[in-house]
């Protein structure tokens, strides 16, 4: 069975190991751990980390060197920007990847003379370097959007005007739009000013657990309603306060796919092992017992099927979920 990852981070690790002075990063580290994790294919985010706020273009215009770099070097990457320019990992060693933006606050500096120009000419750069997606706020307010958890709240709720141009933009030229990270304020919005469906590429069921970075039923609702996705997320704080568990995501799963039917639903793991060793501002303890890292993600497949998905229920959220609809929005 094939996987298709709407949500990691290796990216960072990455750069972080091209900075002391590693290479190969991806075909040495993170491609045999895609590998036995059954990946075909992974939206890969730029994420300028907490301790680079001061200054995130420049960390940003560091991440993509590095980056790039490493996936130029690589035997295992094919870099896409549409379904149409994927491959069979298994027949070709190649692990699809697609580049995707986690927070948008670096366009701010883009070094022209207010936000306007910034995203006039930030947004067809970006999309020139092959990104096909992205959301706008991490854990910060910024000058898009207000993201959960952020340090800076009281600037503003919601999406702003120039939050609103970026959707114009992203619309247009068909990038996925994802919802995650977003507070409740800029996630109605978002979906209220995109005339596309948008996802949650790593976001849970707020029922189960009451965290605001997870989906109410209203919201997983509309993502469906629209046509969009909703990835599930494999990171602890997301899956239960008290017991993190395998079993636990796999409630998730069921709970989604009851709500709104299995083929709104796909994987956003959002695996954080390899950022242990790095200094990014944040902290990550803690984990999901039964699920720490992609390598257990077959184990998790059977675990589904006990809990009753049907093989092709299965099939639809490992992979051709994420696939039909990223074959829908990536037009070309």
């Amino acid at each position: 069975m094939k996987v298709f990852d709407l949500h990691s981070d290796l990216f960072t690790d990455i750069a972080y190991r091209r900075k002391n002075g590693e290479t190969n990063v991806f075909d040495r580290i993170h491609y045999p751990k895609l590998k036995c994790g059954y990946v075909d294919s992974v939206i890969c985010v730029f994420w300028v980390e907490p301790v680079f706020r001061n200054n995130p273009l420049a960390r940003f215009e560091e991440l993509y060197r590095y980056v790039m770099e490493d996936l130029h070097e690589s035997l295992h990457v094919n870099v896409c920007v549409s379904t149409e320019d994927m491959v069979d990992s298994n027949e070709t060693k190649k692990i699809n990847v697609f580049l995707g933006l986690e927070g948008l606050s670096f366009m701010e500096r883009w070094g022209k003379s207010d936000f306007h120009e910034n995203i006039e000419s930030a947004f067809p750069e970006l999309h020139a370097k092959d990104f096909r997606h992205a959301i706008y706020a991490w854990n910060e307010t910024n000058f898009l959007a207000s993201g959960t958890g952020s340090y800076n709240e009281g600037i503003h709720k919601g999406l702003t005007e120039h939050g609103k141009e970026v959707t114009r933009l992203a619309n247009a030229k068909n990038w996925i739009v994802d919802a995650s990270h977003t507070d409740d304020k800029s996630f109605w919005d978002l979906y209220h000013t995109s005339d596309q469906p948008i996802i949650a590429s790593h976001s849970n069921a707020r029922a189960l657990c009451p965290q605001n970075r997870n989906l109410t039923n209203e919201q997983i609702k509309a993502i469906a309603n629209g046509g969009g996705i909703i990835g599930l997320n494999a990171y602890f704080e997301f899956i239960d306060e008290r017991n993190p568990t395998v079993d636990r995501f796999i409630d998730h799963a069921v709970y989604i796919a009851e709500l709104v039917g299995s083929e709104y639903v796909a994987f956003g793991f959002d695996f954080v092992d390899f950022l242990d060793n790095h200094e990014v501002g944040a902290s990550f303890e803690g984990t999901t017992v039964g699920l720490e890292t992609v390598e257990q993600v077959p184990e998790l497949l059977v675990k589904m099927e006990k809990r009753g998905f049907s093989k092709k229920e299965l099939t639809g959220i490992s992979y051709d979920n994420a696939f039909n609809f990223l074959s829908r929005q990536l037009k070309g």
